[in-house]
């Protein structure tokens, strides 16, 4: 389920969010190969779905990490980069 918009979707429509501590601050991370440890937050890559996410502070309570904080910028440009590289062609062998 998507924590933007609350629908459901399929793993493969949604991306993985993680907290991880940086500096003793916890920031968000996008986990691309969906593996990474910890609890994962799923968020579809819209701005709309950020942003939501961003404004009911939903990040932190589904990740259970106080004091997070989510700079909707940052995380548009992780996912903008993600779904370059989804959108990319695939070399074909021949």
């Amino acid at each position: 389920m998507c924590v933007g918009c609350r629908q459901r979707a399929e793993t493969g429509d949604l991306v993985r969010v993680v907290a991880q501590m940086r500096e003793d601050t916890p920031m968000i991370v996008v986990d691309p190969a969906k593996t990474m440890p910890g609890r994962g937050a799923w968020l579809h890559a819209r701005s709309e779905c950020i942003s939501t996410a961003t404004r009911r502070r939903a990040f932190a309570a589904a990740l259970r990490t106080p004091g997070l904080t989510v700079d909707p910028e940052d995380l548009a440009e992780q996912l903008g980069v993600i779904d370059h590289q989804r959108m990319a062609p695939r070399s074909r062998n021949r």
